[in-house]
Parts: structure tokens; C-alpha cells; sequence
């Protein structure tokens, strides 16, 4: 297999659909589904923020993908690590007969 055709399917991977990366465009916008903190662990740029005028191009695109910017916005159907772990830290916790666990 190319590294081409391994980008490609990496990329596919973390959920960017074909006709994307045959077609892509020149400039993009990505969509962050992990918050910036600077180093008082503030948070500077929140989850949805947006970073236009980007490259589109693939490997720039699968490097931002592995930081948590993506080209569609984050969502409850979004299958990144960041929005999965975000789903499941805001899922109402149950305890062993089922009933819902009360936050301290």
C-alpha cells in the first residue's frame, strides 16, 4: 500500500468521508472537539470554537485531526475520543440496581 492510499485510509478512520479527500478545497475551516488551555488551566478556545482559512489539504488535516480539530463540528453523534469522552462524562451515572447516582 502507498502512503497515499495509508493517509487515506487513516484519515477515513477518523471519520473524514471519501468524497473529501477526493474533492477537497484549497482553504478550510475545523471545528475544535478538544478546548485549548493555556498554562493557568484556563480554557482559551472552547469546544465548537472555530480555526478558519486553514489548508484542506490531507496531511495538514490528519495532523490537526490528532489534536482534536476536525472538519465538522462537534456533536452527540460524533464518534472523536473527545466527544465520546465528553458524552460520557455528562451521562447520568447509575449504580448497581439501576437508579440514578446523585452528584457530591
Amino acid at each position: 500500500m502507498t502512503s497515499r492510499n495509508e493517509l487515506r485510509d487513516e484519515l477515513v478512520g477518523a471519520g473524514y468521508s471519501v468524497k473529501y479527500l477526493d474533492e477537497w478545497q484549497p482553504k478550510t475551516t475545523l471545528y475544535r472537539h478538544k478546548p485549548l488551555y493555556n498554562i493557568e488551566g484556563s480554557i482559551i478556545f472552547d469546544v465548537g470554537s472555530t480555526v478558519s482559512g486553514v489548508p484542506g489539504n490531507p496531511q495538514y488535516v490528519l495532523r490537526k485531526a490528532r489534536i482534536g480539530l476536525f472538519n465538522q463540528p462537534p456533536s452527540d453523534t460524533c464518534e472523536c475520543r473527545w466527544c465520546r469522552e465528553r458524552l460520557a462524562s455528562s451521562t447520568p451515572k447509575r449504580d448497581g440496581n439501576g437508579k440514578f447516582v446523585k452528584k457530591k
